[in-house]
């Protein structure tokens, strides 16, 4: 009799994957539902519909009820359904979010050669989440699912082959990334043939795969096809494609973009002049640490106005000087020392922290500061204050 009921139902679970690949998932779900019921042997059958309640294809989504699913098929070697195991542990879907357990049912199925779990797997070692972070290893999985097409794979195996200075590979990787759409492995394989990293140096590539990155939004190609544009360097010279590009970039927020286009704004370079416009975008760029920004915000509030629109502010001078220096820049260093010994934009001056600033400075190699030391020094100015170098 059971032998006869499995039979039986081994008719409905076929019509139920008819039904399930047509995209007729409401009927499927009932049948599918049936055969569970009816032969809970049938672990494939228990996948489907975890699938089914999962993604909410033919039934209210139902998470748990599908983990518990799938649970049940990956614990009898359904190779999909540990992979999907691991997801729910990884995503906290349907069960507690726990790493561990998801390497481990990624593990389970990266055994049969499942893709995605080698991917994830891979990942995992790349990352220590859930694992020791190992690199050779991580490199060995998402390679196995490079093989396989999953060009995430190729684009994270290529980053691990970077870090293992296995540079010829990791171009190869890239390539293939790039060859199939993936932005960020454009930008990179652009900079490995701009730099001839791991293959031959070709410029016309290198400006190939920049634009095609910029093209998708990758910010940093946006930045470097921009510079080149601005120097005519592999592309016919043009201010206003490295505009075009720069704006792009800066609206995504990047910095050194942000610089560029305010550079432009100040000269008047590609662009009508506009003061303002010049001050929002190293504003912008500043508050995000770029420190060539800062030094052009302070030169910009230290000097005298040259436009009408421009005003003298050497308490907004002295405040970016301080916030280039304390990021390191001895030129700022230096300009900090003057604001400090003249009294530029505080009450009085300070001649013991002017001396610690040129010092500084000087330490990092900033020849003006070497003359403002030795000066202080004749003058029987003592700074006995430990310094760094800065970065």
């Amino acid at each position: 009799m059971a032998e006869f009921v499995v039979n039986q139902y081994k008719g409905v679970y076929k019509r139920a994957e008819e039904l399930y690949d047509e995209g007729k998932y409401k009927e499927a779900v009932q049948l599918f539902k049936m055969v569970v019921e009816n032969d809970p042997e049938n672990y494939a059958a228990g996948y489907y519909l975890a699938d089914c309640l999962y993604n909410g294809k033919g039934a209210p989504k139902d998470v748990k009820t599908a983990f518990q699913l799938f649970m049940t098929a990956a614990t009898n070697k359904v190779t999909e359904a540990c992979y999907m195991v691991g997801m729910c542990y990884l995503s906290g879907t349907g069960i507690n979010q726990d790493s561990t357990q998801a390497v481990a049912w990624f593990t389970e199925a990266a055994k049969y050669a499942h893709p995605l779990s080698q991917y994830y797997l891979g990942l995992a070692y790349m990352n220590g989440d859930g694992i020791t972070k190992d690199i050779p290893r991580a490199a060995q999985w998402l390679v196995h699912a490079a093989k396989q097409g999953i060009v995430e794979a190729q684009r994270d195996a290529a980053i691990c082959y970077e870090a293992l200075g296995k540079f010829k590979g990791a171009a190869t990787l890239y390539l293939a990334s790039a060859e199939a759409g993936d932005a960020y492995s454009q930008e990179r394989i652009a900079d490995c043939y701009a730099d001839g990293i791991g293959t031959l140096q070709c410029t016309e590539l290198a400006v190939h795969y920049y634009e095609l990155a910029a093209g998708q939004g990758n910010v940093k190609a946006q930045l470097k096809i921009g510079n080149r544009y601005s120097t005519g360097n592999g592309v016919p010279q043009s201010m206003k494609n490295a505009i075009y590009w720069w704006m792009k970039a800066a609206n995504a927020n990047d910095p050194d973009a942000q610089n560029a286009l305010a550079e432009c704004y100040a000269a008047g370079n590609g662009v009508y002049k506009n003061h303002q416009q010049a001050i929002t975008w190293w504003t912008k760029a500043a508050a995000q640490g770029n420190i060539q920004s800062m030094v052009h915000l302070a030169e910009t509030n230290a000097l005298p106005p040259q436009d009408e629109d421009m005003t003298q502010d050497l308490v907004t001078a002295k405040y970016w000087w301080t916030k280039a220096a304390e990021a390191g820049d001895p030129y700022a260093m230096c300009r900090l020392g003057e604001c400090l010994e003249k009294g530029y934009g505080i009450a009085a001056p300070n001649y013991e922290d002017a001396f610690k600033w040129y010092r500084l400075a000087s330490q990092n190699g900033n020849e003006e500061a070497t003359e403002n030391c030795k000066r202080f020094t004749k003058k029987g100015m003592k700074g006995r204050v430990k310094v760094k170098k800065a970065k």
